[in-house]
């Protein structure tokens, strides 16, 4: 909703010459109220009593100011030379700035190789240790029948040092007992 407070200026209304100059006025402190020039306020009184007249401040025109040019240090060869120097700062600026930018393009492409060559090394990296833990897995299965085949080997050795040992010694040798033939007994007569 708009401030109602504040007037509203339309395309139709013309700004009139007077209430111009009081808001001026006003607004540069020179009247302490709203009202015709020299009325209504201490700065108004002021200078009505200095001029002894109610006097309107006048602005200047065109054309009643004079206006002076200062003459500059430069001439037009100095501005084209400035100009000639600007222009070469300029290319080499944008020719720095193209080397720059092919500079980070390739950059930017070794970095991409690397980062594809790294990588590469470490799925080589994964494969090699996949593979090495399969040998080591290998590896412990072949150390595990081993030590199973050589406490079987040990153990047949055993038993067959015993059975050397066994054959190799007779049992306790008996004394052998003399044949009593004396003692045999008899054929009977037929």
């Amino acid at each position: 909703m708009p401030d109602t407070n504040v007037p509203v200026r339309r395309d139709d209304d013309e700004p009139d010459d007077r209430s111009v100059e009081e808001r001026m006025r006003l607004a540069l402190g020179k009247l302490g109220t709203v009202g015709t020039v020299g009325q209504g306020g201490p700065a108004g009184a002021a200078m009505s009593a200095q001029t002894g007249s109610q006097r309107r401040a006048r602005f200047a025109r065109t054309g009643e100011v004079p206006v002076e040019r200062v003459p500059t240090s430069r001439t037009a060869g100095d501005a084209g030379r400035e100009l000639a120097v600007e222009k070469e700062a300029r290319q080499r600026a944008e020719q720095a700035l193209a080397e720059a930018q092919a500079n980070v393009a390739s950059l930017q492409a070794a970095l991409a190789r690397s980062e594809q060559a790294n990588r590469a090394a470490r799925d080589t990296v994964e494969e090699r240790e996949a593979a090495m833990a399969g040998l080591r897995a290998e590896l412990a299965r072949a150390a595990q029948r081993e030590a199973v085949l050589t406490e079987a080997a040990q153990a047949e050795a055993e038993r067959r040092r015993a059975a050397a040992k066994l054959k190799r010694e007779p049992a306790p040798a008996r004394k052998p007992e003399p044949v009593r033939w004396w003692l045999l007994p008899t054929k009977p007569d037929r």
